[in-house]
């Protein structure tokens, strides 16, 4: 019988870390996953803050072509929604950066 128990007992280590491997594996798939989402993410607010940029930059060269000082230009009311929103789209995305840190860290 010790042949047998042994066997028995192999087998079941054996299965037990096939288990471990197939969840470690799953949970680095879910990880992996996540991580894709985030970088999708990311370059949305990518092209955002290009759109931003471009409209401030926009906005400043018509103010400046219609003879505004560069005083009015800075303080532009929509120059400074348009800075608020490039702002806030930053911010946003050094959160996800960060929560793609934490992916990566096992965190």
């Amino acid at each position: 019988m010790g042949l047998l128990q042994r066997l028995k007992h192999d087998l079941m280590a054996g299965l037990a870390t096939l288990r471990h491997g197939t969840a470690q594996a799953a949970i680095r798939a879910l990880e992996e996953t996540e991580m894709l989402r985030i970088r999708l993410e990311i370059r949305k607010l990518d092209q955002q803050l290009a759109d931003l940029y471009r409209d401030v930059g926009e906005r400043g060269v018509h103010l400046r072509e219609e003879g505004e000082p560069v005083e009015r230009v800075l303080y532009d009311t929509e120059v400074g929604r348009l800075v608020k929103e490039i702002q806030d789209l930053k911010s946003a995305r050094d959160k996800l950066e960060s929560e793609i840190a934490e992916i990566r860290s096992g965190a």
